[in-house]
């Protein structure tokens, strides 16, 4: 065994774990980079290469300057945080939890400093000449032309983990595991692509975007080659297996694989599961996680919100049976029925809610499209839907659902077409939301309506016509200059 160095350098033994992976396949051609970092941990009395990664960044003061940063992030702290970027901190940089400062910011509700974040993020950091270079990477990965991609690597060795996109950012690696190339997934691996390097601004591996997206067997060649099975700090807040499970379709052999290969089960996968047994012995042992709350990305809804939008009757039965209160909203006002009407869950969701007393609201009526119903409680109320209304945020979950017969009842009746609303922590208008989804039919239609153009949105202070250049969505802005609206 041999000890770090006085001064010991990361970028040297992740080459000598290199050279050290070309040592092993000459007698096993299956090793693994992650093969080779053990060796070199362990050769330097370390339990695993992470715990050498921490140490190293001990002895040289990163975790110092990473505690700093991390601290001033949690307390809100713009400008001692700006400090820390300006002295170098990358903003990529992950806490112990796998939270970037962005992240941090986007959960505390601290808009300067995560738009500070982001900004840094999405700034270009590398040549014209490279960026190029890192373009062809991407393409050939995604495309799977393996001669192309091994020839670009050959080229090009140092931008294999680089972050190549527009507003949203990504490796090669993230970009093969997504459409399951697999020769190049496993040509990645072979030339030591970084398994852990995060996607911007999902702060995702490419783990996270095989179980979501790829075949099983992108999931096995990953996992194999030592992806982190559990993947924390992801921007969604419900590691590799939540993104298996909660964000699109519950893809169950995923999810058992990841269990059988060490991935920790959590609450709302256990859901999303309808592992009963489980979700039962989880809220036994810890009560309060009756009234735990996702992230802002999934409208911090509670437990008995993501069984309806997942649409299993029996988790709701359970979650009811266990004590979930029935008229708790999300950030968007909604309760559980809502939601459950909103995804268009099945009619044994909707009963059960009902039968526990969950009241048929305005947004509910709406979605579930019992327009007589709606029209009764209008009468009883008009302003409802009006500038300060308490269901005129009907508008903008119509819009994020794309139900354009919703939004063309809701418009018939009044609501107001121009006022702003809190979603994704964004105070903002229903056209700012239809610029961000790409809905340039329901764009057109609120603007056809009357709905004001100019309205700045109160997070990042940019009216619909900016957030249309930001997004690029040229198109669009162009509906909107004709219609008045200005940046």
């Amino acid at each position: 065994m041999q000890a770090l160095p006085a001064r010991p350098n990361f970028d040297w033994l992740r080459k000598i774990a290199k050279e050290r992976l070309a040592e092993l396949r000459s007698s096993d051609p299956a090793a693994k980079l992650f093969h080779a970092q053990l060796l070199v941990a362990r050769e330097h009395g370390f339990k695993n290469w992470r715990d050498m990664k921490a140490r190293i960044e001990e002895i040289t003061g990163q975790n110092d300057e990473r505690r700093r940063a991390f601290d001033a992030a949690e307390a809100g702290d713009t400008a001692a945080v700006r400090r820390a970027l300006e002295r170098g901190f990358d903003p990529a940089t992950a806490n112990a939890d796998g939270r970037t400062i962005y992240q941090i910011a986007k959960e505390k509700g601290f808009g300067d400093i995560e738009i500070l974040a982001r900004d840094l993020q999405q700034r270009p950091r590398a040549s014209e000449t490279e960026a190029e270079a890192l373009r062809g990477i991407v393409r050939a990965a995604q495309a799977g032309d393996v001669p192309k991609l091994a020839a670009l690597l050959d080229a090009h060795p140092d931008l294999i983990d680089g972050l190549a996109g527009g507003l949203s950012k990504a490796t090669a690696l993230h970009l093969a595991a997504l459409r399951s190339q697999h020769d190049a997934v496993r040509l990645l691996i072979e030339r030591g692509a970084s398994l852990d390097k995060r996607d911007f601004p999902d702060n995702a591996a490419p783990l996270h975007f095989a179980a979501a997206h790829a075949d099983l067997e992108t999931v096995r060649l990953l996992v194999e080659a030592g992806a982190d099975v559990d993947g924390k700090g992801d921007d969604y807040g419900v590691g590799v297996i939540g993104w298996a499970t909660c964000l699109r379709q519950v893809r169950t052999d995923v999810a058992e694989y990841l269990l059988a290969h060490g991935a920790a089960l959590n609450l709302w996968s256990a859901i999303a599961l309808d592992r009963e047994t489980d979700v039962r012995r989880m809220i036994e042992a810890e009560p309060s996680l009756l009234a735990a709350r996702m992230s802002r990305n999934l409208h911090r809804r509670t437990p008995l919100h993501h069984a309806a939008a997942k649409n299993r009757a029996r988790m709701v039965r359970l979650l009811l049976e266990l004590g979930a209160g029935v008229r708790a909203t999300d950030a968007t006002g909604a309760t559980a029925l809502t939601t459950a009407s909103q995804e268009n869950a099945d009619a044994e969701v909707i009963d059960a809610l009902l039968a526990a007393g969950a009241p048929l609201d305005f947004l509910t009526a709406i979605n579930l499209g019992r327009y007589r119903e709606a029209e009764a409680m209008l009468r009883e109320d008009p302003s409802r839907i009006g500038p300060d209304g308490g269901d005129t945020i009907a508008l903008h979950l119509a819009v994020n659902k794309r139900n354009a017969t919703a939004v063309r009842w809701l418009i018939a009746h009044g609501v107001d077409v121009s006022a702003k609303r809190m979603m994704w922590d964004c105070n903002h208008t229903a056209l700012h939301m239809c610029v961000e989804s790409g809905a340039e039919d329901l764009l057109r239609l609120l603007l056809d309506a009357g709905a004001d153009p100019t309205i700045e949105d109160d997070k990042f202070h940019s009216t619909v016509l900016g957030w249309a250049r930001y997004f690029g969505r040229d198109e669009m802005a162009k509906v909107i200059e004709a219609h008045g609206g200005h940046a």
